[in-house]
């Protein structure tokens, strides 16, 4: 008994490795697959065998392997030129994130049940809840399935469903409240919230006026405690769609601190795709997204109160008065790679490479 225990024990690191080494080997035939996408859809290719070498060089200085060198590649393919300074995406999921956001931690931002009970009012508030088969208003008072849609009924006219879990879009269902009913709610076995549909400033609007659309900001918890902020881009839907997630075709642009576009209509590659709408695109020159300085503000401050983990990307609206609203946040899957060749390079490298 002993002696299993003790080889569970030493295989434990081996496994360990053997499963970064599988994730960085998918990592890598992602980038294979994103640059040669880029490649064929631009019709130029940028990566040559010199400025390869390059890359493969700064790779090796920064981050002790020239192996990492796939992902820069994109960056470069996409910005058209290669920018020391970049974090490659795999170093930072696998070598960093692990760290950064431990699980057990990380997957509290999964529980959109529990929102609004740790960030109060920046969380839009629930109409009600149900939790273990249990339903509770926003208070978490039990209440009867009647009253509960009877309540739901007399505050408003549309809500949207979440489940616990649900990312990228997923799990997400928009009703009618004259159409709520107990078959209609009991489709769903797991837990969930039901939300008021927020009525977003008009300039979000403008961007695509069928989905809400959100600020994405990130934001890093420093090792001295202090939160910086990483970048802010605005994802908005297409065509009928009434979510602005890429996964279900949305777009989205850089932003500055001051709400100004920064860059062209992205798709979920990071390659411009104005022509699809050339109206937007020319708007992009003048419009100017209210609050988003008061958001970052508002992400960097709860961030602060939640310093198990290191690196939090928020999905934040902006109501009709301005207020900035948080409709989710991710500790699980935060991703970054768009950002460095668009706004980057966003890290100090130094410092997240010496002081994980």
């Amino acid at each position: 008994m002993i002696m299993g225990m003790y080889i569970v024990k030493k295989l434990s690191p081996l496994k360990k490795r053997l499963l970064k080494k599988y994730r960085l080997k998918q990592y890598t035939k992602k980038a294979h697959g994103i640059r040669q996408s880029v490649i064929e859809r631009t019709g130029s290719e940028v990566v040559t065998k010199k400025v390869k070498d390059e890359i493969k060089e700064y790779s090796n200085d920064v981050f002790g392997t020239p192996s990492l060198w796939p992902w820069l590649a994109v960056y470069t393919e996409i910005k058209g030129e290669f920018i020391p300074g970049w974090l490659p995406n795999d170093y930072f999921q696998i070598t960093l994130l692990d760290d950064w956001n431990i699980k057990r931690f990380s997957e509290v931002s999964d529980m959109k049940t529990f929102y609004h009970m740790y960030f109060d009012d920046f969380a839009v508030k629930p109409l009600a809840l149900k939790v273990s088969g249990i339903y509770y208003d926003q208070d978490w008072n039990i209440i009867s399935m009647d009253k509960l849609i009877d309540r739901i009924r007399a505050e408003a006219q549309e809500v949207v469903v979440k489940k616990d879990g649900g990312f990228a879009g997923r799990d997400i269902r928009f009703l009618k409240t004259n159409d709520l009913g107990i078959n209609e709610l009991e489709k769903d076995k797991d837990n969930f919230v039901i939300q008021p549909v927020v009525k977003q400033h008009p300039v979000l609007s403008k961007f695509h006026k069928h989905s809400l659309n959100t600020l994405r900001i990130a934001t890093f918890l420093e090792s001295d405690g202090s939160v910086s902020f990483k970048f802010v881009l605005c994802r908005f839907g297409t065509g009928g769609n009434r979510l602005d997630n890429t996964n279900a075709g949305g777009r989205y642009c850089f932003l500055n601190v001051e709400g100004k576009p920064v860059s062209g209509i992205l798709d979920s590659v990071g390659l411009n795709v104005d022509q699809e709408n050339l109206s937007l695109a020319n708007s992009l020159k003048t419009i100017k997204v209210p609050s988003v300085k008061y958001a970052i503000e508002k992400c960097t401050q709860h961030h602060s109160y939640f310093p198990y983990v290191r690196y939090i990307a928020w999905d934040v609206c902006i109501d009709l008065d301005s207020e900035p609203r948080m409709i989710e946040w991710n500790a699980i899957r935060p991703g970054m790679w768009q950002a460095e060749p668009h706004v980057g390079p966003i890290w100090d490298l130094k410092s997240i490479i010496n002081k994980t």
